[in-house]
Formats: structure tokens, sequence, C-alpha cells
């Protein structure tokens, strides 16, 4: 072997001495091939270019230039602009030409390098001195990683502020694999821009229901007291996909043979068969999905649900109601007062925080029915659903419910995909996030022994979910005794947790809370004030600087800040609002602390109103 090599494969030892283990026979593979002048161990044909520099080409088709790969690779990294990108990804890189260009000129920018064929890097660290990249002190290489493991990493930056340097004829070579990396990067963008606008849309809606119910932080169970008593029991998720119509005549079986978790759209469908839940989740705090549990009653039944959840929910008759922890700021400053209710994964379906109660309370086996994240035989859900019956309502001659569901078909982009049977599924870009969600969480789940099984086949299938036949279910042998036993250690968690609260501790946590904000609006407002003198005389600006230093310390020492950030503008919103700042850099500071001082002093007006608002209602 060369010196290049030596010198490369050294490094990327010490550098990486792990995964240099996993690869030891590739290596040696490697290297006795090219002893040996074994031409099958070289993937690609190393040429010389126009200016004397190795280049290569594979197929036929050029990796790089035949004139200079360097200034190529110089222009190609150019594009980065570390100012707006943090990081860096390449999809694989032939001979390397662009991770040394971009280590040399950014050395500090976090660099990922992904390769699903190990001989392609081995012959690249055998051409080009890659000193650069494997001495770079943020350096990610993945070699032969599986997505999920791509997944994990990428999942470490944002997204939307990477760099993809892709180049078609090098990743030809794995074209199926880059495209799978490549979709897994549009979800992580897809998945931030969808948490973003549904904060614009529903902040003012989170912050009213939690300000209305924050007493029953002081009131009600958290989910905590189930946490890990389920380990003997096997839970069954029941989601208002179509494909549950197959599973509600035999429910009653299902329920003493598992724990039944049933979402809030599927409830109805679950009491017009007789049968009462042991677990109803509600996570949306919308009106609409409060409208699920509307002139309905479950006594057996526990309600699990948030403090964000609008208000009428909480009157729902059931044997008892207990709350995971909140997912938005007003919740969860409270709950770090008052103690903490039971943390749910949120993938933004009711179906992800249910599989995730049956999770957390600990069982080793789930069974989801009814998820189908798609619409076989053309439903969108099961027939008696509180979506169906509302089509029925609002139907006419000209908008007819039939008409209705077409239009939920076609109006998310629809794409075609399998079942559990190989059989075409209708699902869209949206049911294609809450598929990627439960493909990571049940792989997780999975590497601490939970094993999660789809009982419905006309379901989408996802990758971590395995098919399990409804009438092998039905042949397993009662729990209602075991079931018996959860509730009553549940029962006895949640007397001990009750006796410990301190009393009156709530009202000192509102009262603390209250005086936060109101001391974060005072600094606002003479931080708009300080601004304004500042704009109207120039001289100034100097002392108000120091002024306004002390203001943000003071700001960012407070509790409060998280929860007043709920409704401060997103990240995208400020940018709207701080588009047209003047060129001068020491007005435009100026103009830009003073949007965000009013900002800042309009979200905590906002809490007070609400706080004020509902200060008189029952304790």
């Amino acid at each position: 072997m060369n010196s290049i090599w030596n010198k490369n494969i050294d490094l990327f030892k010490a550098r990486f001495p792990s995964l240099a283990g996993m690869l030891a026979g590739t290596i040696a593979a490697f290297e006795e091939g090219v002893k040996g002048g074994r031409q099958e161990v070289f993937p690609f044909r190393v040429e010389q270019a126009k200016n004397g520099s190795p280049t290569a080409s594979e197929g036929g088709t050029m990796l790089h230039s035949k004139y200079n790969p360097g200034r190529e690779a110089e222009q190609a990294v150019s594009a980065f602009n570390e100012g707006a990108e943090e990081a860096a990804v390449f999809f694989s890189c032939g001979l390397g030409y662009a991770p040394v260009a971009f280590c040399q000129k950014h050395p500090s920018v976090p660099v990922i390098i992904i390769e699903e064929k190990a001989e392609y890097v081995f012959q690249a660290l055998s051409v080009l001195d890659w000193t650069p990249v494997l001495s770079h002190p943020a350096l990610s290489l993945l070699i032969g990683a599986g997505t999920d493991n791509v997944a994990s990493i990428l999942r470490q930056y944002d997204m939307k502020k990477a760099h993809i340097f892709s180049v078609p004829a090098q990743e030809a070579h794995s074209a199926d694999y880059f495209k799978a990396v490549r979709q897994l990067i549009q979800q992580e963008k897809s998945k931030d821009d969808t948490n973003t606008a549904t904060l614009e849309k529903f902040a003012r809606l989170w912050l009213s229901n939690s300000c209305r119910n924050i007493r029953q932080l002081d009131k009600l169970d958290g989910i905590r007291k189930y946490a890990g008593l389920g380990g003997r029991l096997p839970f069954i998720v029941l989601a208002a996909g179509p494909s549950l119509g197959r599973v509600l005549p035999q429910l009653s079986r299902l329920k003493e043979r598992a724990v039944i978790v049933c979402v809030d759209t599927a409830l109805r469908s679950c009491l017009d068969a007789g049968v009462e839940p042991d677990f109803i989740v509600l996570a949306d705090p919308q009106y609409a999905c409060a409208m699920h549990l509307e002139f309905l009653s479950a006594p057996s039944s526990v309600l699990v649900t948030e403090v964000a959840a609008w208000p009428s929910v909480f009157r729902f008759e059931c044997r008892e109601k207990v709350l995971f922890s909140s997912m938005y700021p007003p919740g969860q400053y409270f709950e770090k007062k008052l103690g903490w209710k039971g943390q749910l994964g949120a993938g933004g379906s009711v179906a992800t925080t249910a599989w995730d109660f049956a999770r957390f309370a600990g069982a080793k086996e789930i069974f989801m029915a009814g998820m189908d994240l798609g619409f076989p035989g053309r439903q969108t859900h099961i027939r008696g659903s509180q979506f169906e019956e509302r089509e029925h309502r609002i139907s006419s001659r000209v908008n007819t419910s039939e008409s209705q569901s077409t239009a939920a078909l076609l109006s998310a982009n629809p794409v075609i995909l399998k079942d559990y049977r190989g059989e075409d599924i209708l699902s869209d870009k949206k049911m294609s996030l809450f598929s990627w969600w439960f493909e990571k969480n049940c792989a997780l789940a999975e590497e601490q022994g939970v094993r999660t099984y789809s009982l419905t086949d006309e379901s989408l299938a996802i990758k971590g979910i395995e098919r399990f036949p409804l009438d092998d279910f039905l042949k397993r042998e009662e729990t209602l005794s075991e079931k018996a036993a959860f509730f009553a250690a549940a029962e006895k968690a949640g007397s001990e947790d009750r006796a410990g609260r301190e009393q009156g501790q709530f009202d000192k946590v509102l009262a603390a809370f209250t005086g936060d904000m109101e001391r974060m609006k005072d600094m606002a407002t003479k931080g708009i004030s300080l601004c304004e003198k500042a704009i109207a005389n120039r001289l100034k600006a100097p002392e108000v600087f120091a002024e306004l230093a002390k203001i943000d310390n003071a700001i960012l020492q407070s509790e409060s800040k998280e929860a007043a950030a709920l409704v401060f503008p997103t990240e995208r919103k400020l940018k709207e609002l701080t588009k047209d700042l003047p060129e001068d850099k020491t007005l435009s500071s100026l103009y830009y602390s003073r949007i965000i001082y009013r900002e800042l002093k309009k979200a905590c007006s906002d809490y007070m109103e609400f706080f004020s608002s509902f200060s008189a209602l029952p304790r």
C-alpha cells in the first residue's frame, strides 16, 4: 500500500477506533486486494486530470472534473453560507475533494459524510490526503450505517440549517440508499415547518386552555402512578381508522385479555360496540377534539389528557381523569414547581400519544388496531366516528358526506403504499410523518424489550410494527386478575403521591408566576423606553446599550421566560417583523431590540389577562 493510504488509515483508526474495528475485515480485504493487484476491489477508475491531479470515473461517468477537480471542489463548497448554515452533509464524495476543501475552509463547522459502501471510502483514502477531514474536530463519518442510525445522527442538527452536498454521479452506486436518506432529511424539515405553523396558529388557544385549567394540576393525579406497572399485561391501542371495524365485534373478548387504550376519536365506536375502554387518551387542545367526548360517558374508563385540553374535557363523566406532563410552557412551569405528571411523546397524532402511554405503563407488548395511516377501502375513519357523524350533520345536496370524504382523500398529497397484506393503500404526506415517528420510536422501544404489533392487516405496513393475527390473540388466556392488580397498584401509588403534596403550594406557585410576569412586563416597558430614547438621540446609544444589557440579563434569569415564549413570535414570524430594519447598524440594533421588548410585553400582558379572567374559577 502507498504512503497516502498508510497515513490516512492510521488517522482513521485513531479517530474512529470502534468503526475501524467493525470494518477491520473490510480493511484487510481491501489491502490484500490491492497487494494482489485485484482490480475488483476498486469501485471506480482513477485517472489523471489535465492539471495532473487524480480524478475518477465509474461506469464511464466522471465523478470529478477532467481538468481541475480541486478547483471544482473549492467552487462547490463556496456555496456554504456559514452565517446562515450550521452543518455540512456530504452524500458520498468520490475521492474526497469536496470534504477536504470544506474542512480546510471551515475548521469548526460540523461535517457529516454519509457512505453506504465502505470500499468507496477506502479507495478514496488510498488516493487523496484526507488529513484535513480526519483531523476535523466536528466530523461524523457514517460508513455502512443504516438509515435509522443516519437519522439519529442528523437529528442532532437543524436540517433546515444544513447544506447538503450531493453529486448524482458520486451517489449513483447507492441511489436507493441516498434517496431514503434524503427523505429522512425532508421529513425532519417538514416536521419543523409543521411545528412552527402549529405554534403560530394555536399558541393563544394553548395559553387560554392552560390558564383556565391550571388548577387541575393540583387536583388530578399524573400518569406516573401507572409507570412500569403493566409489564405482565398486553396493551391494545385502538385508533379510529376504517379497519377498526373488523376488531370491534371482538372488543369485549379483547378487553378480557388486554388493557384497552382508546384514542378519543374511536370512543364512540367502542361504546356503540358495548365496551368501555380501560383508558381514553385525548391530547389535542382544540374544541373539535373535545367534541369526540360530547354527550358520551364511560363510568369505568380512565381519561388520560393534559392541562391544555379544551375545558369541557374535564367535565367528561368517567372513572377518573389523570394528566400527563404538559407539552406547553404554562403547564411545564407549574409542574416544575409542583411535580411532574409523567412525560409522553408527541408525534402529532393522538395514536402516537396512546402508544407511548402503553410503553410508559410498562407494556412489553403493544398491539395497534385501526391505526391505518391511510385510507383502506377509500374510507377516512371508522363508521360511526365523530368525523363521519359530522360529515352527515353538515352534508347537503351540493356537499354530500361522500364529497367531503373524497376531498379529505385528495387534499394532502396522496401516495400509494402497501398494507400488511402487501396490497395497495392510499396514504398521504402528513401520515408519512406519523409513520416515520412510529418507525423511530418502535425501534428504540424494541431495544428496551418492547415489541409492537398490528392486529389489522389493512393498515399501512410500518417498519418495526409486525403483523399479528387477531384470531391468534383471541386464543390467549384472560388477564382479568392481572388487570385488577395493575389498577390497585396504581391507586396505591396515587394515594401515596397525594399524601406527599404540600397544602397551599399551588397558590404560592401561582402568585410567584404572576409576579414574574409583572416584573418581566415592567422590564420590557423600560427597554422600549430606552430604545426610543437612543433612537431619538444617537449620542445616548452607548449608555442605553449598557442598560439594555442589564435588562436582558434580568429577563434571562427569570424562571418564567419559557412560558412567555409560548405567545412570543416564532423565529419565522420574527423575521417578518424585522425585515425592514434600517441599514445603519446602531439604529438597526435599537429598532430590533424595541421590537423584541414590545413582543415580550405583549406576551406578558396576555398571560396576566388570562389569569385575571380565570382567577375566580372554582378551586
